[in-house]
């Protein structure tokens, strides 16, 4: 049985919080849209495709080709301000680099990064967090002891163009960088994150799911997206 964990998001909201169960990988991604965003291939393509294996989420490629990094995109989600998104880390997982949550105000598109927040695990257990201010880069906040105790990826909104990424491990909570992009993220782009350099495959992750505070206040994400969504899982 899988679990949840509801956690207090102390110092982000000051308040008690609960968790909107978005997705735990026991139906299938009919829900998401992959997009190859940054393809170092050289004009040819991996052979890739996100899959669910023993209901934990996962980036499988057969064939590779080159670099390739993914934006994996929930249909009507987004990230209302005092919100948290979170994802679950099954450590232990193989897989090539990188894989771990997105979150922009643009859609993506193909072999462009633009306006998105990632907070991400790498294989050897190196937690990261990067992504785009518009087109530019932001500086890469990393912490590079490998196989760091972790439960828990974040990503929360807290305040109108303000980010922190991050991990939880045992309820700690882990701030890795704060991020106030100069080309506004208003939050409405929110997904998975996934750098792929070899064959294999890049996971796993766990129970999507966004912290919301009590009452719950829906924010930019609604009331009609967070009951679509849990419908569709």
């Amino acid at each position: 049985m899988k679990k949840v964990c509801v956690l207090m998001l102390v110092g982000l909201i000051g308040v008690a919080a609960q968790a909107v169960l978005i997705d735990n990988f026991s139906g299938d991604l009919s829900a998401y849209t992959n997009t190859v965003i940054l393809d170092n291939n050289g004009g040819a393509s991996n052979v890739s495709s996100w899959q669910i294996a023993d209901g934990v989420l996962q980036i499988s490629t057969t064939v590779y080709d080159g670099v390739e990094q993914h934006a994996f995109i929930r249909s009507g989600l987004s990230l209302g301000i005092g919100q948290e998104l979170q994802a679950d880390v099954v450590v232990g997982a193989t897989g090539t680099q990188d894989i771990g949550l997105y979150v922009g105000g643009t859609t993506p598109q193909t072999g462009v990064r633009k306006d998105y927040i990632a907070m991400y695990r790498r294989n050897n257990g190196q937690l990261f967090s990067r992504g785009f201010d518009g087109t530019t880069e932001y500086a890469l906040a990393g912490n590079w002891t490998n196989n760091i105790p972790i439960d828990t990826l974040f990503i929360a909104r807290i305040a109108e163009n303000t980010y922190e990424a991050g991990w939880y491990y045992q309820g700690e909570r882990t701030v890795l960088a704060t991020r106030t992009p100069a080309y506004a993220n208003a939050g409405t782009v929110v997904g998975f994150y996934a750098d792929v350099r070899g064959a294999g495959v890049v996971g796993s992750l766990d129970n999507l799911r966004i912290l919301v505070p009590e009452p719950a206040t829906m924010g930019l994400l609604g009331l009609g997206a967070f009951l679509a969504a849990r419908k569709r899982k």
